[in-house]
């Protein structure tokens, strides 16, 4: 078969296998996503110069100790995180999404810190002259200002996060994985090239399908006075 004979032959597998890759990445940017905002608005609110031992002292020191993990983490290979968390959680689904969902960390919460602290003093100066307080603040001033830079790294993340699911099929993860690995497994044999070309255009088909998605969210969320 040439590729598109093998598309028109296995069309159904292949779109589910798509699927599952698109709520695989989904699923993992969110969850990461949700816990280094998190982490971010609660080590990024305080002074730029605290004193020793106050709370903005020890976020500060947490804030840095949270970067230099989570990038740590970031430079160990996908194929040996994988294959480590496997006595651990086992194969299958839940091991994928702990993994892919621990890579989505660093990015997200780097640009957290960095859009929250980036706020100019006197603006904050100002609303904490008006009586808004810490919480408010960082609520209502830092990040909704800092969300364009925020959103920027989600949306790096996700792209990265494409190409790292793939690696969970030697987990019995989902997606598209699956596709790619039986192909290069067999290359040289009958629809091994086309397994490969259709898994790796596919993988492009769902990157192509999150940029329109952060495009919309990118015009609904952000004025266009301070897009990046």
């Amino acid at each position: 078969m040439n590729v598109f004979q093998y598309f028109a032959a296995n069309s159904a597998q292949i779109l589910a296998l798509t699927q599952q890759h698109f709520l695989f990445v989904l699923i993992c940017v969110g969850v990461g996503s949700a816990i280094s905002i998190a982490l971010g608005l609660i080590v990024s609110t305080g002074e730029p110069s605290p004193t020793r031992f106050s709370f903005d002292w020890w976020a500060s020191g947490i804030r840095e100790g949270s970067l230099l993990i989570t990038a740590a983490v970031l430079t160990v290979p996908s194929l040996a995180l994988f294959v480590l968390f496997l006595p651990i959680t086992g194969l299958g689904v839940t091991t994928a999404i702990i993994v892919l969902t621990i890579y989505t960390l660093y990015t997200v919460l780097r640009n957290t810190v960095a859009g929250l602290t980036s706020v100019d003093r006197a603006i904050l100066e100002s609303a904490r002259g008006l009586g808004y307080g810490r919480v408010r603040r960082l609520l209502t001033i830092q990040l909704p200002l800092a969300w364009p830079v925020i959103l920027n790294g989600i949306r790096v993340t996700t792209l990265i996060s494409i190409s790292i699911a793939v690696v969970a099929s030697i987990v019995q993860g989902p997606g598209l994985g699956k596709l790619l690995l039986t192909g290069i497994t067999r290359i040289g044999a009958a629809n091994a090239f086309p397994q490969v070309l259709i898994g790796t255009f596919m993988c492009l088909v769902v990157a192509a399908v999150f940029e329109i998605f952060f495009a919309i969210v990118q015009r609904l969320t952000i004025p266009r006075g301070i897009r990046v």
